[in-house]
């Protein structure tokens, strides 16, 4: 890994765009968006975050509140809800008024994992929630200490079908405790799966030396690499990233068919007329128009194009069966 390149490449990235969009967020939260001070009037527009703030999720919100606030009628702001892998913040939307104000920003917890998990969400993501735009896809990528030794993904499969390897997540039934399940059970490799609560304790963990190996987001890994404290060995996805141009993807090293990402998109309450979601579907496809916006996701380790409702809809459904079988052959229950 050229870690020069690596930062150089970073940099110039944020200076370009995550920057630029964390400004054009501040000022949408004071002054209320394009109606500016007078707006404030309106009701606002709600966007709800099933984690707390500082976390992937809450950066990944900035970009799209930074162009939505220079669009709509009213502020945008964003309403943290954590709890429940997620599900908390979509029973929250399920059951708000559908006037097209209130939206979930909704990952794979609650939308297409937690109920194999857990059957007992009190919400039903197929029938409750309108899907309005799949932003974006955060591509995870294969991390071990650099303290392993390891050059390449070839040995890193050799020395976990040899003994058991380390992995933490950050929770039991997380997009990293599949990521690392899926590719477990494609490879015949050992892996010791310790969940922690939240991204924070799982990289404290990792920096005491309890954890050998991660399946995390680019964006969540990448100061580690920098350091030379963890070691890349390929990306869960179809290209490299941006961030780290040195990882292949796992189907140049010879494993197709296991990406894994985290990703995140827009819903409404069910109950929300047509024409409302439409409108915001539009608007959403109108912000990514910009291209500070896809460099500011790329910045991030992701994948930044928009797909409508339909193709959302397909796509929840595609990850609803595939982690089905997933959490199925592993065994997964609820802690």
């Amino acid at each position: 890994m050229k870690s020069g390149n690596m930062t150089s490449e970073i940099q110039k990235l944020t200076r370009r765009s995550v920057l630029r969009v964390a400004g054009g967020v501040s000022s949408a939260l004071a002054f209320g968006g394009a109606g500016g001070v007078l707006a404030q009037a309106q009701h606002p527009y709600r966007i709800v975050v099933g984690f707390p703030p500082g976390g992937l999720s809450a950066d990944a919100t900035t970009p799209l509140v930074s162009g939505l606030s220079r669009r709509l009628d009213a502020g945008v702001e964003i309403d943290y809800r954590p709890g429940a892998g997620g599900n908390v913040a979509a029973l929250h939307v399920a059951r708000s008024e559908g006037d097209g104000r209130t939206l979930l920003f909704g990952h794979a917890g609650p939308l297409s994992i937690n109920q194999h998990i857990n059957p007992r969400s009190y919400f039903d993501p197929v029938k409750d929630l309108a899907p309005i735009v799949l932003i974006a896809r955060f591509p995870l990528v294969i991390c071990v200490s650099s303290k392993l030794g390891l050059n390449n993904l070839s040995e890193f499969v050799d020395l976990a079908r040899s003994r058991e390897v380390v992995v933490g997540s950050s929770g039991n039934g997380s997009i990293q405790h599949l990521a690392c399940e899926i590719f477990r059970q494609n490879t015949g490799m050992k892996f010791l799966h310790v969940p922690f609560a939240g991204g924070g304790p799982l990289q404290d963990a990792f920096l005491r030396g309890d954890v050998e190996a991660l399946f995390e987001t680019g964006s969540n890994v990448v100061k580690f690499i920098i350091d030379g404290k963890l070691t890349p060995l390929a990306v869960m996805g179809h290209e490299r990233l941006a961030i780290l141009p040195d990882a292949p993807p796992l189907w140049e090293l010879g494993y197709p068919g296991l990406d894994v990402a985290a990703w995140f998109g827009l819903l409404a309450p069910a109950s929300t007329e047509l024409a409302v979601r439409e409108k915001m579907t539009e608007t959403v496809f109108d912000v990514f128009r910009d291209e500070n916006v896809r460099i500011a996701y790329n910045a991030m380790g992701a994948t930044a194009v928009p797909i409508g409702p339909s193709g959302f809809a397909a796509f929840i459904e595609s990850e609803t069966d595939r982690w089905r079988v997933v959490v199925r052959d592993a065994k997964i229950k609820p802690d």
